[in-house]
């Protein structure tokens, strides 16, 4: 009696071999079933290429005998490398996938000499957060999001002047917390082109999506370095909110929750989803940051 035949083996490649429109389909397929719609698109991944650093040798597609069944991305800047997003289809979720690309994409990096790993999952996402776990990712902070109309209060409409993407960007790396999820630090927003744009109210800046849209997405905020910086940012809010009145407003689960006041002095609600930013050390040299370096005078106890 022949024993039975070995599973055929899972097969990775790059991205940039398995080409960004069929890993697009290999996405949105795996996200179909996912907390909120996710469509992909060869032109969205590489804008995640130009603006969120995705590495395109470095991310992978796994193939089940030729199909694509998972893809995970795989950004990078300097000795950092940050799992933009991995997803198996519904199909291949029992066997083994998930874990199996994460001990390769982990191993791959330590190759390279990255120091650590970082990510941000959905606190919600129970399997994943479970997966990153076993894998020895730890937890830095919960990440929140915050949603709410815009209205015409002429109290609170006040001069404010509109700057260059670059000069908002450069205060949020000069000013913003050190370790910011990687979508709202300066080094991602620094990349942006219109529709997105910027604004300041004296020592506030901020970072806009297309004020066409609604909701209109926040991409960055901060306050320069002082005292009220948490009053200045909600002022810059509220006045913004003033000359758009009508228009949802939004921060997706990207804001460090230690800092969530300034939303809730500008009267936002906070949102249900919630994530967890996750890091990963590859070598001895990759020392988290201490607490006192990530509270940067902001004065809120972490």
């Amino acid at each position: 009696m022949q024993g039975r035949a070995s599973p055929r083996p899972f097969e990775l490649r790059a991205l940039g071999e398995f080409g960004l429109e069929p890993a697009a389909e290999v996405l949105t397929r795996a996200f179909a079933d996912y907390f909120f719609k996710m469509p992909f698109t060869g032109a969205a991944l590489m804008r995640m290429v130009e603006t969120d650093s995705v590495d395109v040798e470095a991310s992978r597609v796994v193939l089940e005998e030729g199909v694509g069944v998972a893809a995970a991305l795989i950004a990078r800047r300097g000795q950092t490398s940050r799992l933009a997003s991995m997803a198996v289809v519904k199909e291949a979720r029992t066997k083994g996938v998930g874990r199996a690309i994460m001990d390769t994409l982990i191993a791959e990096a330590r190759d390279r000499g990255d120091h650590r790993m970082v990510l941000e999952v959905i606190e919600q996402n129970e399997p994943a957060l479970r997966l990153y776990e076993r894998m020895g990712f730890r937890k830095v902070r919960r990440l929140v999001g915050y949603e709410r109309a815009g209205t015409s209060d002429p109290a609170q409409d006040q001069p404010i002047d509109e700057v260059s993407l670059g000069e908002a960007a450069a205060i949020i790396f000069r000013d913003g917390l050190p370790d910011l999820p990687w979508q709202i630090s300066g080094e991602t927003l620094r990349h942006l082109a219109p529709p997105c744009r910027a604004f300041r109210l004296e020592g506030a800046w901020i970072v806009l999506a297309s004020l066409h849209a609604s909701p209109v997405g926040i991409r960055g905020l901060v306050a320069e370095r002082g005292p009220g910086r948490t009053e200045q940012c909600a002022a810059l809010l509220r006045a913004l909110m003033a000359r758009h009145p009508g228009k949802q407003w939004r921060i997706p689960a990207l804001w460090p929750e230690e800092l969530s006041g300034i939303f809730v002095q500008a009267g936002f609600a906070r949102s249900a989803i919630s994530q967890s930013q996750m890091e990963l050390g590859l070598d001895s040299s990759a020392t988290p940051l201490d607490a006192s370096l990530r509270s940067d005078g902001w004065g809120f106890a972490p």
